[in-house]
């Protein structure tokens, strides 16, 4: 597949040297150390987490607050963000944001009806705007992200959040019932998914529908038979604008002079290659099993499309989350052994990030994880400890906590200490 690239900007400004300079002290050039973060930052609590051995504050930035007019920024909250920025660097924290992309403002899909997802049923999705097939969306949020470029420097944060979700991770929406267990959506049935190979809406980046007008479950198309090997070169397609829609925001971030890490967050184990193999052979039938294709969970696949490479890390969304039996919810060694496009259904019992993992591994990027937070799996005393042995046994570079206001209300097993303890036995570096 064909891609456009932005020009990346060479040079760096003292707020660049700075962030090469926190890549030492945090071991992302040496590989010596573990870093360790909070989701949902407070800055009140930078100081006290920062003396604990919390070293990455997590500063989400909401695009519905920015510009909450089309052109048009609100002051206030642009100063709420920059105080924020000012207390995790004054208390020394290195800052992972997330660009808001997921939080669409209303007059977006006012101005741009055709910025909404669209499953096969008809059924509309603004729960996040469709960054992957329409070029219009694109093209908001690129000047979007080149103001908010002006108002922090994106080449100061330490790293940088993509994905696709409404909660910004690698998949498309939830399906238009709500449940994954129920009929599953398959969101390329807008216009721009469906435009012609000449239609200027639908993403440049992105190559014409196959099949346009084609939908999951049909056995046949255009008055003939619609084969199995025809849905796979559908399905490849409609994974593939997924990989493209990440690659677009690494390629806007770093032309706009953000050189640290970007992190693309993959939920939970997604749907495995034999369910893939069973959902093509039924032409995916929306109401069959592995209804995950429609949010296209095959990260199998859709990791190793990621096209670059250099400083961008796979983070498991999924520390902890439940998955897996107690034997095999951590990493081994032979994991390496086991093909990750085949059929080895022991893979059925690993947790989430051991597969992740094995996949990113596959794809030669750098890993990292997030706890899955409470409301996935409750938490318990000693969760800390497991969170940090699926890290070590993966080879995960560091993990953020979900949440950081859980340090703080009682949640079981999740208190500042507890972390700082889990922090303080994990100096020194990851085992081998």
């Amino acid at each position: 597949m064909t891609r456009h690239r932005l020009p990346y900007v060479v040079g760096a400004t003292a707020a660049a040297l700075l962030l090469l300079l926190s890549f030492a002290v945090l071991g992302h050039d040496n590989r010596e150390r573990y870093w360790f973060g909070t989701l949902q930052t407070a800055p009140a609590h930078a100081e006290t987490e920062h003396r604990h051995g919390i070293r990455v504050a997590h500063l989400p930035i909401y695009w519905d607050r920015f510009e909450r007019t089309d052109g048009r920024y609100d002051p206030e909250y642009i100063a709420e963000v920059k105080a924020a920025l000012h207390a995790f660097r004054a208390a020394g924290m290195r800052v992972e944001a997330g660009l808001g992309l997921n939080n669409p403002p209303q007059w977006l899909f006012e101005k741009h009806p055709d910025a909404v997802f669209v499953d096969q049923n008809g059924a509309r999705s603004t729960e996040s705007p469709d960054i992957v097939f329409s070029q219009a969306v694109r093209d908001e949020a690129e000047e979007y992200l080149h103001r908010l470029d002006q108002e922090f420097g994106l080449e100061g944060f330490w790293a940088i959040r993509a994905g696709v979700s409404e909660t910004g991770e690698f998949t498309y929406p939830p399906p238009a019932s709500g449940d994954d267990r129920e009929t599953a959506s398959y969101w390329a049935f807008g216009r721009n998914a469906q435009a012609a190979a000449d239609d200027p809406g639908r993403a440049t980046t992105l190559p014409p529908n196959p099949y346009p007008g084609w939908r999951p479950g049909q056995h046949t198309y255009e008055g003939g038979t619609f084969a199995p090997r025809q849905v796979s070169v559908w399905y490849d397609w409609y994974l593939a604008a997924l990989a493209d829609a990440v690659d677009w925001q690494i390629g806007l971030h770093r032309s706009l002079g953000h050189q640290g890490l970007v992190k693309v967050l993959v939920p939970g184990a997604g749907f495995l290659p034999q369910d893939h193999r069973e959902a093509v052979g039924k032409h995916l039938d929306p109401t069959a099993a592995a209804r995950l294709m429609g949010r296209g969970a095959g990260f199998f696949k859709t990791i190793g499309w990621i096209e670059h490479r250099d400083d961008v890390q796979i983070v498991s969304t999924a520390l902890v989350d439940g998955t897996g039996t107690p034997r095999d919810n951590a990493c081994r060694p032979e994991d390496d052994t086991v093909p990750v496009d085949g059929g080895d259904d022991t893979v059925r019992n690993w947790s989430s990030v051991r597969w992740v993992s094995r996949i990113a591994r596959a794809g030669g990027f750098p890993l990292a994880g997030e706890s899955a937070g409470p409301q996935v799996a409750a938490y318990h005393p000693g969760v800390m400890d497991d969170a940090v042995r699926q890290m070590r046994t993966c080879g995960l570079e560091g993990m953020m906590w979900a949440f950081d206001r859980n340090l703080y209300d009682g949640t079981p097993g999740s208190s500042l200490q507890d972390y700082a303890h889990v922090i303080g036995r994990s100096e020194g570096g990851r085992t081998p």
